[in-house]
């Protein structure tokens, strides 16, 4: 399977980034246990393009805004809990945290882009929430929360969000990179 890097060039401008800026990130992440670390030199050598990995660096990249602040929130959204009252799994990707949500959304597991299919993701970052709206068709819509919103609304909220349209760019340049090989 192609190395995560290999995907840089192609997903950084849909994250308003430079594949320099988006390297830094993986390598935060690498320092932190996120990722695995590379076992030799080169871009073949660390981790692997796989969509649990890009839902990683996904969620660093909407939870921070720079590099320095590359740090435990990361972790946190990662594994931030469904919560739902009645429910202990998204009625979407079937997740129990968000980082398995976002990796279904990117995987060929999901249903592919259509103009009834709509998913969107926002990301808190002064807090470990984020959602998923989604709408099916024939199926209900609504969103999925991840994490516990802190109840004070005293407080700014900033959000990242990215919409369906770059999520499917993601997943497809993906889904094209599996068969690349390493680069």
């Amino acid at each position: 399977m192609p190395s995560l890097t290999s995907l840089l060039p192609t997903i950084a401008p849909l994250f308003g980034l430079t594949e320099q800026a988006l390297y830094e990130r993986q390598r935060a992440l690498v320092r932190m246990n996120l990722l695995p670390a590379p076992k030799g030199r080169g871009r073949g050598s660390g981790a692997e393009a796989t969509p649990e990995n890009v839902a990683l660096l996904t969620v660093a990249v909407m939870v921070t805004d720079n590099l320095s602040d590359t740090d435990d929130r990361v972790r946190k959204l990662a594994f931030a809990p469904f919560v739902d009252g009645k429910k202990d799994r998204c009625p979407w990707t079937g997740a129990t945290n968000f980082k398995d949500a976002l990796s279904f959304i990117l995987s060929a597991d999901a249903p592919e882009a259509k103009p009834s299919i709509f998913t969107d993701v926002t990301v808190s970052r002064t807090e470990p929430v984020a959602s998923i709206g989604f709408a099916w068709p024939k199926r209900r819509q609504g969103f999925s929360q991840f994490g516990i919103r802190d109840r004070r609304r005293d407080r700014l909220l900033v959000v990242a969000e990215l919409p369906n349209k770059a999520l499917q760019e993601i997943r497809v340049a993906l889904l094209n990179n599996e068969g690349a090989g390493s680069s």
